[in-house]
Formats: structure tokens, C-alpha cells, sequence
């Protein structure tokens, strides 16, 4: 997963209603969204690899990178599954 480059869903929307983001692929579910993934997700461009965003995110806020990976690894995987992402 480390080289692995994530590139968000071209199909996904994220609405902002009432200061709530919520996101949706077919328009028919919805997930509310935190404001946190709705960052990580800017940051998935196809261009970044996973390590790549892992180091910004160690960098920005002092945490330890492996840390950081463990829990990235885990929302990453839901992000795909929900089809909010894809890797290229």
C-alpha cells in the first residue's frame, strides 16, 4: 500500500448542508462525512503515494510516520470500499 497512488472517486460528491459534509457516489446513500477524511481526500489526487501523504500528515502535526500508517491503512481501506477511492 505504501507506493500505492490514491486517487479520489471522479464520481463522488460531497455536500455541504447546514455546516455537515455528507457524501454520496449514486445519489441514493449518503454517509456523513468528517471534516478530517474530507481533507485527506483533497489529498488523494493520483499523484501523491500513500507514504507521501502519510509523511505531510507526520510533518504537519508531530506525530510518529508509523503511527500515522497504521491508522491511515485502516481509513484507507474503509475510503475504497465505500468505492471514495481508487488507486492508480
Amino acid at each position: 500500500m505504501n507506493e500505492k497512488r490514491p486517487l479520489k472517486a471522479k464520481n463522488l460528491k460531497i455536500i455541504d448542508y447546514m455546516g455537515r459534509l455528507y457524501a454520496t457516489i449514486d445519489g441514493e446513500k449518503m454517509w456523513e462525512m468528517d471534516r478530517l477524511i474530507y481533507k485527506l481526500l483533497a489529498e488523494c489526487n493520483g499523484k501523491k503515494t500513500f507514504n507521501d501523504i502519510a509523511r505531510m500528515i507526520s510533518k504537519k502535526s508531530g506525530l510518529d510516520l508509523e503511527e500515522i500508517k497504521i491508522g491511515l491503512k485502516g481509513i484507507f481501506n474503509e475510503l475504497e470500499k465505500k468505492k471514495f477511492i481508487d488507486y492508480v
